[in-house]
């Protein structure tokens, strides 16, 4: 629980630090503009002898507020996002870069329950929150079942626990994916087609979804030759790629070179589904 407090307290943070540096965004380019077309609200100026009164910039030229205004809403959206996006990748990174497909499984299930009651003064202003959130947990959580190996309860979840948004991309892209893995293991093409269609070009482009359709329509050699050519941007695509690999490579006979990948994905596996499968007798 403490990786989840921890994420809401940030969460609460931003927001407040959002809201900070909007304000003094605003006051910061207000100071900026001022120091060439003099103070922006009305008072009074002496020349020589005669003192008048002058309206200053802010009533003068308005078109200058409107720009402050969304400039410093346009910087503050960039800078929350970019804290934002830092904070969810410290749960992505449970996976992606360590490998520990348990542990996020863990966190996102509590966080599919977990209503952050005690950041907030308001009951409705933590369940609304909860709501924003949920999504976001519910999409961990279905990922960690597909790395810890269970497509099967990934899917069983997908259409019968899910609570977000049934029409969103990120549901249609989770349900194709862990259906395309299911008709994979029982090599139904037309069905693993089907739902790599579904999923979109994310989905259809992907190294494993292309290598598998490799597979089951008998191109081996092309499976195979795909991900050794593969670039991995994480150590979580490496492992399942060296994987994937060393399965090909045992049903082609090819069991001493498929040593090699499976001595990689026992060493840098950690709790992935891929990594168990292999230690199991």
């Amino acid at each position: 629980m403490t990786e989840l407090t921890a994420y809401y307290k940030n969460l609460k943070r931003l927001k407040k630090q959002a809201i900070l540096l909007y304000l003094g965004l605003i006051a910061a380019l207000m100071v900026l503009v001022s120091l060439f077309l003099g103070a922006p609200f009305p008072h009074r100026e002496t020349v020589l002898f005669f003192t008048y009164r002058v309206n200053g910039w802010f009533f003068d030229k308005t078109w200058i507020m409107y720009l402050i205004i969304a400039l410093s809403a346009l910087l503050t959206f960039i800078a929350e996002g970019v804290q934002s996006y830092r904070n969810v990748n410290a749960f992505r990174a449970i996976l992606y870069q360590d490998c520990d497909s348990e542990k996020l499984l863990r966190l996102a299930d509590e966080g599919i329950r977990y209503v952050p009651y005690e950041f907030y003064r308001s009951r409705r202003k933590a369940e609304r929150v909860f709501r924003l959130q949920l999504c976001l947990f519910e999409r961990f959580y279905v990922e960690a079942l597909m790395a810890c190996g269970q497509p099967d309860t990934a899917v069983h979840y997908l259409e019968n626990d899910w609570k977000s948004p049934r029409n969103s991309n990120v549901y249609k892209f989770l349900s194709a994916n862990a259906g395309s893995i299911l008709a994979y293991q029982a090599g139904d093409v037309g069905q693993f087609k089907q739902l790599s269609a579904q999923g979109g070009k994310r989905l259809q482009q992907s190294v494993t979804c292309l290598a598998r359709l490799d597979w089951l329509e008998g191109r081996f050699s092309e499976a195979m030759e795909r991900l050794k050519a593969a670039n991995p941007r994480f150590p979580y695509e490496k492992v399942l790629f060296a994987g994937m690999l060393a399965d090909f490579l045992n049903q082609s006979g090819w069991k001493e070179e498929a040593q090699e990948y499976e001595a990689y994905v026992l060493k840098h596996g950690g709790t992935l589904g891929v990594r168990q499968a292999l230690l199991k007798p």
